[in-house]
């Protein structure tokens, strides 16, 4: 028996057309998500994306879902307690040259250049992920798109954390700089990020 047996007739719909890999992925988070919700005191829904993609979450609720090759996770919270979440996880790989130029402002590029040479490789991958995860975070406040080069990071590699600022003009003032932590493993890259009441 698949994941998928444990879905919502909505949430089944919305994937019919899907590649096994994607239906397999789609399951899985809201599966967890909604084990993580109940440990909460949800009532279980259908999460179906909205048609800009982003997650459906229960009134009162928020998270964020992220997943990479043979991993997925998913973070919630209530909303009284936090306004918005966002969570990025990848494999930890090298980026290549195209991408790099595409995430990567020129002031992280030159400080990427400039730090320890066994960190270097990594360092694009992470900063991808943390924007990715502050995207995630802002965008249910703002509605609003945001490029890679829009967003600049000043990371903190001994604490495990980092700020997203935001370098577009008049960009909401509750979002427009969020602090986040990351995780590094063999594997992967995780980066999550939290708007707090206030």
């Amino acid at each position: 028996m698949t994941a998928e047996a444990d879905l919502f007739p909505e949430e089944r719909a919305f994937i019919r057309a899907a590649v096994p890999k994607r239906r397999a992925e789609f399951a899985t988070a809201r599966i967890l998500a909604r084990k993580a919700l109940g440990t909460l005191g949800a009532v279980p829904i259908p999460l179906v994306p909205r048609p800009d993609r982003a997650p459906t979450w229960p009134s009162g609720y928020t998270g964020s879902i992220s997943h990479c090759d043979n991993f997925c996770a998913v973070v919630v919270a209530r909303s009284r307690d936090v306004v918005s979440l966002g969570l990025d996880v990848e494999n930890r790989r090298e980026l290549d040259r195209t991408m790099q130029e595409l995430v990567l402002t020129p002031a992280e590029r030159q400080w990427a250049a400039v730090q320890p040479e066994a960190l270097r490789p990594t360092l694009p991958i992470l900063i991808f992920s943390a924007k990715e995860a502050f995207y995630k975070c802002q965008y249910p406040v703002t509605r609003g798109f945001l490029d890679f080069q829009d967003v600049e990071l000043a990371i903190d590699w001994m604490s495990g954390t980092y700020t997203a600022r935001v370098l577009k003009p008049e960009w909401p003032a509750a979002v427009a700089c969020l602090s986040g932590r990351f995780l590094i493993d063999d594997d992967r890259v995780g980066c999550g990020v939290e708007l707090l009441p206030g």
